[in-house]
């Protein structure tokens, strides 16, 4: 049975202040004073993004710094950057993390080889040596309320890949393989308790934030295990036992459920996180043979709901 995720064991005692939340049934991802895109880093190798209001920002900030300042040994950074989300366009964003392992960056410049989008289907290439976090997009017709919703991505890997491996043991929590494909959803909004945290396997509450925000299908995956292979995978939102949250709690933990209810019907941003069948984004790094590269592998998603 695979273990939920969980972000390199950190755990995050904080509570993150609300974030306005969508109006029930909007079709936008991202609200007009959400003009802050932040990346949170740690030093454990998780990597989130989300888009914020000014007010929340500045809250996430203090508790960032409680957490640098907790003596735990873990610390955390926020890069932001300022921007009209009216002027995002809709589109799917591959992001990798850097070498250090501790950040992702999104492929926006031509030659950073970003993900392509025809249709209903969106490719990207696995770079030689990078580990790939997540595939996502905030469109306005794919995010809003989708708690009815049933999501569908029929996933091909195509190109001279051995195998692909994650990190920091995700694989099966001892070793980096095997690497792993799942869906993904940001709900700002949807602010609950971290359940299982205060103390670490206590099973109490650590208050309001962060983790009810994050949402991983558990346990609906695609174990990527060869250059060449293809699969379809489905999840439903409206079944909270199909998706755990950062803290690797289901969403059919009592605890958690109102969370999760509430992030389906206010989603900002969705796609797909790679990683393992133990932790859900460490990242996925394709496998070639010496000298192979270009042409690299190919990833390809054909990603709908009904």
């Amino acid at each position: 049975m695979p273990r939920s995720f969980k972000p390199g064991l950190l755990a995050l005692a904080v509570a993150v202040g609300l974030i306005c939340a969508f109006p029930a049934g909007t079709a936008a991802g991202i609200l007009p004073t959400q003009t802050n895109q932040v990346t949170m880093s740690c030093t454990d190798g998780h990597s989130v993004n989300m888009w914020v209001d000014s007010a929340t920002l500045t809250s996430l900030t203090t508790d960032v710094a409680a957490i640098n300042n907790s003596g735990t040994g873990t610390s955390c950074a926020l890069n932001t950057t300022a921007a009209d989300p009216s002027s995002i366009p809709a589109k799917w964003t591959v992001y990798d993390y850097n070498p250090s392992g501790q950040e992702i960056a999104p492929r926006n410049s031509p030659g950073s080889m970003p993900a392509t989008t025809s249709g209903s289907t969106t490719t990207f290439n696995f770079l030689s040596g990078h580990y790939t976090a997540l595939l996502t997009t905030t469109d306005k017709s794919l995010t809003g309320d989708l708690s009815a919703k049933t999501l569908m991505d029929n996933i091909a890997l195509s190109g001279p890949a051995t195998t692909f491996m994650t990190q920091h043991g995700g694989g099966d929590c001892v070793g980096d393989t095997p690497a792993a494909v799942r869906f993904y959803f940001v709900s700002p909004s949807a602010s609950g308790p971290s359940v299982g945290t205060s103390p670490p396997g206590t099973g109490g509450t650590t208050g309001a934030g962060f983790y009810t925000q994050f949402w991983w299908s558990n346990p609906i995956h695609m174990d990527m295990l060869s250059g060449n292979q293809s699969q379809t995978i489905t999840a439903d939102m409206s079944n909270p036992a199909e998706w755990s949250d950062w803290n690797g709690q289901s969403g059919a933990n009592p605890a958690v459920t109102a969370a999760f209810l509430e992030a389906t019907q206010n989603v900002q941003t969705i796609g797909l996180s790679f990683g393992g069948d133990c932790f859900f984004e460490t990242g996925v790094q394709a496998e070639y043979p010496a000298g192979t590269p270009p042409p690299f592998e190919m990833f390809s998603s054909n990603f709908s709901e009904s």
